[in-house]
């Protein structure tokens, strides 16, 4: 249901991947008892239709997007406390293992114990709530109906390489941003925008290895700052929440060293992420495009292999299915 199908157009291949994006959503959300695992899932599925609705975005038009994109990140959000209170927890447990291996002053475990009893807390609050996150459930629902109506046409690469340049240039933008000025907040645009962009060359690699090997570098990019933002939170945690002490100055240190090591990554990498103008980017990946669209589609040539096999049996095959493709 979340790949491009050669024979169907690109805008309506956008849509219907937009829409199942957010029925995965809805069917984790809808699980009974709710895990971790459930609101993670939704989260990801979330994001990757947000990312389907920019690469849709000149074929539905700015209004639209600008509305559905809203509705959907706040359908989003309250989902992150579920994802913090797991995270932060599982990154600042790492580092306290990595200080015992190096010996020395014992790191501090007052942040540990705030962060366990705020996860304990709020997986309680989920459990207890028989019907969490009911809100965010009925935004989606109302979302998806208006999703599968959205009039998209049966374009190709003509919009749905608008979208994705529109996207390689804002994400290429922001990480020009955050090398100038390494800042919480720039390293954090560059990461969103960089992620809408994986989401979307996910889902383009069908079209071949080198789209694969493009969203593998962005993927890169994206783990390296996410695991530097959450640093970032445990160090203003552990500043308001650690008594001052040597285990304290071991892990604000070893925190720092490992973030100057994650943006050095995520900054080599954007680097051959990011060479190419927006133009050239849209027309490397159109040119993979117009080629995959032309090779013979593979469920035909089974189908026809079946069929043939059919035939010699003395049955009656079914007709394939045929239609040209958009380029």
């Amino acid at each position: 249901m979340t790949k491009l199908h050669r024979r169907e157009a690109g805008t309506q291949a956008a849509r219907r991947i937009a829409c199942a994006q957010i029925t995965d959503a809805l069917r984790a959300l809808e699980r009974r008892p709710l895990s971790d695992g459930d609101v993670h899932s939704a989260r990801k599925s979330l994001k990757k239709a947000r990312a389907m609705l920019r690469l849709l975005r000149p074929s539905i038009g700015d209004r639209a997007y600008r509305r559905e994109n809203t509705l959907l990140r706040d359908a989003a959000r309250p989902l992150s406390a579920v994802r913090d209170a797991k995270v932060l927890l599982q990154r600042l447990e790492r580092l306290q293992r990595c200080l015992r291996a190096r010996g020395g002053p014992s790191p501090p475990v007052e942040l540990q114990r705030i962060l366990r009893r705020e996860r304990i807390d709020l997986r309680r609050k989920l459990s207890r709530d028989s019907k969490p996150f009911a809100g965010q459930l009925e935004v989606l629902r109302e979302g998806r109906g208006r999703a599968r109506r959205w009039r998209v046409g049966r374009k190709g690469w003509s919009l749905l390489g608008a979208g994705l340049a529109r996207v390689y240039t804002q994400a290429r933008r922001a990480r020009s941003r955050a090398e100038a000025d390494q800042t919480a907040e720039t390293l954090h645009e560059w990461r969103k925008q960089t992620k809408y962009l994986w989401h979307l060359l996910q889902v383009l690699e069908p079209l071949g290895a080198p789209v694969g090997r493009l969203a593998q570098t962005a993927h890169g990019i994206a783990d390296a700052l996410g695991e530097d933002h959450d640093l970032w939170v445990l160090r203003a945690r552990i500043a308001t929440g650690v008594a001052a002490r040597a285990g304290r100055r071991r892990l604000l240190s070893l925190i720092e060293r490992r973030s100057t090591q994650l943006r050095a990554r995520a900054f080599a990498l954007g680097r051959r992420l990011y060479a190419d103008s927006g133009p050239a980017f849209e027309a490397r990946l159109h040119a993979l495009w117009r080629a995959w669209r032309r090779k013979p589609h593979a469920r035909t040539a089974a189908g026809e292999l079946r069929s043939s096999s059919a035939s010699r049996a003395g049955s009656t095959p079914r007709p394939s299915s045929g239609g040209r493709g958009q380029r």
